[in-house]
């Protein structure tokens, strides 16, 4: 699934899109995607459609946040 299927199937505005690949782009600044709607939805996402590993949505083997955002990269 191309990611913009990903974001509109995980229901992210245009703008939250927009974020989105501002995120993948400025991987620094992870603690803004943490805290995002944006996040929130692709974790949802992930975790509804069973692709995000049970051990990286509870944070044991890689943070959720940087497993998404390489997804989409």
């Amino acid at each position: 699934m191309k990611n913009k299927d990903i974001l509109e199937a995980a229901k992210l505005t245009q703008k939250e899109m927009s974020n989105v690949n501002k995120f993948i782009e400025h991987g620094d600044k992870l603690w803004e995607f943490y805290d995002s709607s944006e996040f929130m939805k692709l974790y949802e996402y992930f975790i509804d459609s069973e692709e995000m590993p049970y051990s990286v949505a509870k944070g044991r083997t890689e943070a959720p946040d940087v497993w998404i955002l390489d997804r989409l990269s």
